[in-house]
């Protein structure tokens, strides 16, 4: 196993969220969202960062007040004003790699993205019988780093504030499926049963093997 992927920024529990509009559970963050409706991106997109006033002002003050009641100050400031800037988002990020990095990880194995994609290398020597105990314990260490930092809550609004802009309900899960199907990634029948099967399983286009695939990936970038 060349990498160990979490799929947290953030896909699976983050779409689910989005689905059910219950945008205070912990998730984690998935790779660059798609945007379904370009002219409304720029009610949430804006140049000093992602406004939550507009449309997600409910999700916004149960975060914040959320991470104030779990000591999250850090979080809960970036929330303040209503706008996550991408300097927060940087600084949030760096947090959360310093504290894995105060766990044992190398700063040089972990690769993040800005809204909380990652992935982390192993140990060189790592034999396949230790790479699933080896996991478990990213996963947790991971888990116990974004928590402490309240990244969880920023990076899931920030990814529900671009992928449905307008907060209108839609089911951002439907959003990726058009896209795979559209890059061939799965067939015209793909739905959304098909979707949250494969992600539970890592089947599917969420299958490892064929993520590491090059040509597969960027096609898949494209639609994350």
């Amino acid at each position: 196993m060349n990498q160990h992927y979490r799929r947290s920024r953030f896909t699976k529990t983050m779409i689910a969220a989005i689905a059910a509009s219950c945008i205070l559970c912990l998730a984690s963050a998935c790779t660059e969202p798609l945007h379904g409706d370009n002219t409304a991106q720029p009610q949430s997109q804006t140049s000093e960062g992602i406004n939550l006033n507009t449309h997600y002002s409910t999700e916004l003050k149960q975060a914040r007040e959320q991470l104030e009641q779990n000591g999250n100050d850090f979080a809960a400031n970036i929330l303040k004003d209503g706008i996550i800037a991408d300097s927060e988002l940087a600084e949030l990020n760096h947090r959360v790699v310093q504290c894995l990095s105060d766990l044992g990880y190398s700063k040089d194995s972990i690769s993040m993205g800005e809204l909380g994609e990652m992935s982390i290398r192993p140990p060189s020597g790592v034999t396949h019988e230790e790479s699933a105990s080896w996991g478990a314990s990213v996963n947790q260490d991971t888990q116990t780093c974004t928590e402490r930092n309240g990244a969880n809550t920023i990076w899931q609004l920030a990814s529900a504030a671009q992928l449905n802009p307008s907060n209108d309900g839609k089911d951002a899960r439907q959003t990726f499926i058009d896209c795979y199907i559209k890059q061939g990634l799965v067939g015209a029948s793909y739905s959304i049963d098909d979707y949250e099967r494969d992600s539970r399983n890592g089947t599917g286009p969420f299958d490892e093997a064929q993520r590491a695939d090059a040509g597969f990936q960027q096609k898949l970038e494209a639609c994350e």
